[in-house]
């Protein structure tokens, strides 16, 4: 766990001067159980809220997305999860300073079998094509645009079946149920069969997708509510929702097709309703459950963090009952006078470090609670399995941390609440910017926690900013699937025949062999091994010493070695000397804070993400030299 402080930096580029360490800070986000009434509707219950800016064929979109029906186990029965076609499901785009509605999008969702009468609720054999006549349970949509009372009927889709494993082959590796869900990928082609069908092509440029995916939220809320008591540790990380699953409403809308173009910032959040009056009967001649009346709210989400860890308890409900537009009545308070600032002052920090009253800049942020995004900036950076993941890396200059981590956008246009110039955050002075995700609209795949207490620590309301940066406060940094970089965009389902929760909890997923011999050209080489064990992929770093080993005592070391690490006949990725690795390969400074780096700028390292299964080193000498060498491999997640 780290957590840095800096008080006086005017850069977020490079957060300059990172100069204080903080300790253990409460961190609350996206838990799923943000009021007391909501927890107990699961499929009316909003996990969270994304909108993007992306490009495809040259055409820029605001992708939105809704997450429900939190910690959904994968592969249950003989019932499933699934959207509630008693529920409405609507995302609004709304003014970013009113929190007035602009437009809403709604999703209604039906429900048929192929038949009743079995106890196979979702599967009668194995599912080849979404809806098939083994897929029993169906649920299709519509996608219905209101604007001022009008409504317009944007298309239908069908909702994909959730991943069971042996019914569900084709969402998992080699299309076998037995195995493990599927990677991410960068071209849609290469989706999974289910999910590329479960793509809706709309009327007016839009896309829709309803289905079950991977629940894109991480962090260790176990720790944070059990008295906030963190772990810390390389091998003792928790994600509390890993291993789960949700299900994501995710709409893909032409910047052409909103009032105004993408010349303007922008609000999003969403909703969920249920009918006001549920009628029940008992008895052998009982009916199903009736609902009538008119559409009654729920359930709300905007922004991560704002309900519930800012919002007293008192109001948590009210909240879901009411819109955007009385947030500055009802909840700026809790903005702008932080429950949570004050907690870490007084618990932890011991002084006053959180600044705990009159946070103007936190208003800017949740009140409305709408996720403002500026949509003339360029496209988002998208995640993938991380910055050296071997299968799919992170885009470059994708920060998790968003502009905490360096990650920003260049801003044509005025209107966003934390668009900067570019002579605050040491960039372009003749230019703007605004933050590369969230509180500029929010990614799949952003360390919220992280991004929300350093918001918390730091103080944003005038210039120059003073910056907060609590990276990796509740020791978890990454999300346990790989995301896609194609529509939409969350990882794929897990396999309810093969999914673990926090697998990293049990023994240490590297078995390590550490080798030392003597290292020559061609046949020569000194060769070792190593095996990645469990489901998750995890960051290595494998080093090769020669010239180090003559500080140790070691005679003929060999003087300059090479690197590479093979995965059966494929070569992973290669080095010389570490502090210049090849394109791709991890930087200097990260394979330093490992903590693992060689001792001499002649010998070679590389840190890497690598997915489970058996990896071969090898180990030459520069030129064909031969000398002793040593190679070894190190977890470093």
């Amino acid at each position: 766990m780290k957590s840095l402080l800096s008080l006086n930096s005017a850069s977020l580029l490079g957060l300059l001067a990172l100069v204080t360490a903080v300790g253990s800070v409460p961190a609350r986000a996206s838990s799923h159980q943000d009021a007391p009434l909501i927890t107990l509707d699961p499929a009316a219950n909003t996990t969270d809220v994304y909108a993007f800016v992306v490009q495809r064929n040259g055409v820029k979109y605001l992708d939105v997305a809704l997450g429900v029906y939190p910690h959904e186990e994968p592969g249950v029965g003989p019932n499933k999860y699934g959207f509630d076609a008693n529920v409405l499901y609507q995302i609004f785009l709304a003014d970013p300073t009113t929190g007035a509605d602009r437009v809403a999008y709604q999703f209604q969702f039906s429900d048929s079998f192929k038949s009743q009468a079995t106890i196979l609720q979702g599967y009668l054999g194995v599912i080849a094509a979404n809806g098939d006549a083994s897929q029993n349970f169906t649920q299709t949509y519509t996608v219905t645009k209101v604007v001022g009372g009008v409504s317009t009927v944007l298309g239908t889709g069908t909702v994909p079946p959730n991943n069971q494993g042996v019914a569900t082959p084709k969402y998992n590796k080699g299309d076998n149920g037995l195995n493990q869900a599927k990677d991410g990928v960068a071209d849609a082609t290469a989706l999974d069969d289910y999910t590329r069908g479960a793509v809706a092509t709309l009327n007016n440029g839009y896309r829709s997708f309803s289905g079950q995916r991977d629940d894109a939220f991480y962090g260790d809320i176990n720790s944070i509510f059990d008295l906030v008591a963190l772990r810390s540790g390389a091998n003792n990380r928790f994600d509390s929702q890993g291993g789960f699953n949700i299900h994501l409403i995710a709409l893909e809308i032409p910047l052409a097709d909103i009032a105004g173009g993408e010349s303007q910032t922008v609000g999003v959040y969403a909703t969920t309703s249920r009918r006001a009056t549920t009628v029940l009967t008992d008895g052998a001649g009982s009916a199903g459950t009736t609902a009538t009346g008119a559409w009654v709210q729920v359930g709300r989400q905007g922004n991560p963090l704002f309900c519930e860890a800012f919002i007293a308890l008192k109001d948590k409900d009210l909240y879901n009952r009411t819109k955007p537009t009385s947030d500055a009545t009802l909840f700026k308070t809790y903005a702008e006078n932080t429950e949570l600032g004050a907690l870490i002052n007084a618990l932890l920090l011991k002084s006053k470090v959180a600044i705990e009253t009159g946070r103007t800049d936190l208003a800017a942020i949740f009140i409305p609670d709408v996720i403002k995004i500026d949509l003339s900036t360029a496209r988002a950076r998208l995640p993938g399995g991380g910055a050296t993941n071997s299968v799919l890396a992170d885009d470059a200059g994708y920060s998790r941390l968003s502009i905490f981590g360096g990650d920003v956008l260049e801003s044509p246009t005025a209107g966003h609440p934390f668009r900067l110039p570019g002579s605050a955050i040491g960039a372009d002075a003749t230019k703007f910017y605004v933050p590369g995700g969230w509180p500029n609209g929010r990614r799949i795949g952003e360390d919220v926690i992280d991004i929300g207490v350093s918001a918390i620590l730091s103080d944003l309301r005038t210039l120059p900013l003073k910056i907060s940066v609590a990276d990796g406060i509740d020791n978890v940094s990454s999300n346990d699937m790989i995301f896609n970089k194609v529509f939409p965009y969350s990882a794929t389902p897990h396999n309810g025949h093969n999914s673990d929760h926090n697998p990293r909890q049990v023994t240490s997923p590297l078995l390590n062999i550490s080798a030392r011999g003597v290292a020559g050209g061609g046949g020569n080489s000194l060769i070792g091994g190593f095996v990645i064990r469990g489901n998750l992929p995890v960051s290595v770093l494998v080093r090769a010493q020669g010239a180090s080993l003559t500080a140790l005592g070691v005679p003929d070391a060999l003087a300059d070695t090479t690197l590479e690490v093979w995965q059966g006949g494929a070569l992973v990725q290669s080095n010389d000397n570490w502090k210049t690795p090849a394109a791709g390969g991890a930087t200097q400074a990260a394979i330093t804070a490992t903590g693992y780096a060689p001792g001499s700028d002649s010998d070679s390292a590389i840190l890497v993400t690598l997915q489970p299964g058996a990896y071969t080193t090898v180990v030459r000498g520069k030129n064909g030299a031969t000398g002793v060498a040593i190679i070894e491999a190190f977890l470093t997640q």
